[in-house]
């Protein structure tokens, strides 16, 4: 057999084939037609009014609800169908972002004044306090190194020369009298004719250079943090009225005399009180003056920010500067000549054994970091000089145009903020455990009756030789 007959054959034998699978073709697409045409039919005939419900046959079509969508799934296939677009919008805020905290990073490390066009220095800061004060004369320091002009309030001219001694001339006496007032409030006060001038008429810094107006953008005030201790029934009236003028009256008289200044132009400026706050945060005892000084600080500070927020410019803020423990450094530590404990020599015999032994056992617990070189160190000048400056930097405007509010209080120092959630959130049992207070009728002897021998007259014969 050649091979065209083979050929022959296998033709003959895949036409069976071939016709099976043609008429399979044709039977399907038969099917599906009439399928169709009976579902069309089925479906015009359901929705027919005018057919009994018994015979009218029931709809098959049905409505198709897509499943439902997390919120996750939608972004996903939105951003796999418009990658170009979410390219774009990734670019911008990661542009944004970068630009933002860039700038408020570099913005945050410069803290340093804003110069004149000319070069010449154009911010004045008041420092408040007296110029004997360590803290006075730390703060006055670092803001001439930063750019500021500096006054230091003087009353004597023992402080004048103090002043003077530092050898800077950006660090200038300012003398203020706050014995003497104005005749109204609302007019600058005579002490205050030399800043006045400055903020409100050109002046030169040296010949030659042209002329530009200052511009006052801060009132520091730094009481003293030194405080009488001891118990109420032990300090003299004369302590209490000394406390009262020096740290409560005098910050505010000052900030009386001030606020015609700070508002006459429409200027950023920040009034900054500065005092300690460990012993008011915990309420402790045999710490009466401070406390009571440091609380009525805060509630005028709280009242005055209240009433600056409703001037017209809305220019000045108050910022609470709360301390803890500051190491100022060595070149402002004074030597301690006071040995901590020797005022109950001067009690008398009740009163010893009323406060004696408590009042010993908490000044060896007493959270104070200066003490000696023994003793736990508070936080470097620096910690003072940041929080200083960050509560005189000017805030940003929002995006209506409204100026963004100031923090109201700030903390510098080891120990402020522990210590005030502390003295806010934890039992009271549990803060006088940590001062060291033990009660009496609990029959435990405390530290300083074991040393004494006992809590009574003979013990404390024994502590005066």
């Amino acid at each position: 057999m050649t091979s065209d007959d083979q050929f022959f054959f296998d033709y003959l034998a895949s036409i069976p084939h071939d016709i099976r699978r043609y008429s399979l073709d044709v039977a399907d697409t038969i099917d599906r037609h009439i399928d169709a045409a009976a579902l069309a039919v089925r479906e015009t005939l359901a929705h027919q009014s005018w057919l009994p419900s018994s015979v009218r046959p029931r709809s098959n079509i049905r409505s198709f609800t897509p499943p439902s969508q997390s919120l996750y799934d939608r972004v996903h296939s939105w951003t796999a169908r418009n990658r170009a677009w979410t390219a774009a919008i990734l670019a911008f805020v990661g542009t944004t972002s970068i630009l933002y905290l860039g700038s408020k990073k570099l913005r945050a490390k410069r803290r340093k004044a804003r110069r004149a066009a000319n070069g010449g220095r154009k911010e004045i800061i008041v420092v408040a306090g007296s110029p004997h004060e360590p803290m006075t004369r730390s703060i006055a320091a670092d803001l001439d190194r930063r750019g500021y002009i500096v006054y230091i309030t003087v009353s004597s001219a023992e402080e004048e020369q103090l002043v003077r001694s530092e050898h800077r001339p950006d660090i200038r006496p300012l003398w203020l009298d706050l014995s003497t007032l104005s005749s109204s409030p609302q007019d600058v006060h005579s002490s205050l004719n030399e800043l006045h001038t400055m903020i409100t008429q050109p002046h030169s810094p040296m010949p030659g250079v042209p002329p530009h107006i200052c511009q006052l953008s801060g009132l520091i005030l730094v009481p003293s943090p030194n405080f009488v201790a001891g118990p109420v029934a032990t300090i003299p009236p004369s302590s209490w009225v000394d406390t009262i003028n020096t740290r409560l009256l005098s910050p505010i008289l000052t900030t009386q005399l001030f606020l015609p200044l700070l508002t006459l132009r429409n200027t950023n400026s920040t009034i900054i009180l500065v005092y300690p706050s460990i012993s008011s945060s915990l309420s402790a005892p045999f710490a009466g003056p401070e406390v009571a000084t440091a609380r009525a600080l805060s509630g005028f500070a709280t009242s005055l920010r209240r009433e600056l927020n409703l001037l017209r410019h809305n220019n000045v803020d108050l910022v609470e500067l709360r301390l803890g423990n500051i190491d100022l450094g060595p070149q402002y530590r004074a030597p301690n000549s006071h040995i901590a404990g020797t005022e109950v020599l001067t009690w008398s015999v009740q009163q010893r054994a009323l406060y004696g032994p408590q009042y010993l056992n908490s000044i060896e617990q007493r959270p104070v970091a200066s003490a000696g070189p023994g003793m736990v160190r508070g936080s470097p000048a620096r910690a003072l000089h940041n929080a200083v400056l960050d509560a005189l930097e000017p805030t940003s405007r929002t995006i209506f145009g409204k100026r963004a509010a100031k923090k109201p209080v700030r903390y510098a120092g080891r120990g402020a903020r522990s210590y005030h959630f502390i003295g806010q959130w934890m039992p009271t049992g549990l803060v006088g455990w940590m001062l060291g207070l033990r009660s009496l009728h609990s029959g435990y002897l405390s530290p300083a009756e074991s040393s004494s021998g006992s809590g009574s007259e003979t013990g404390w014969e024994k502590v005066d030789h």
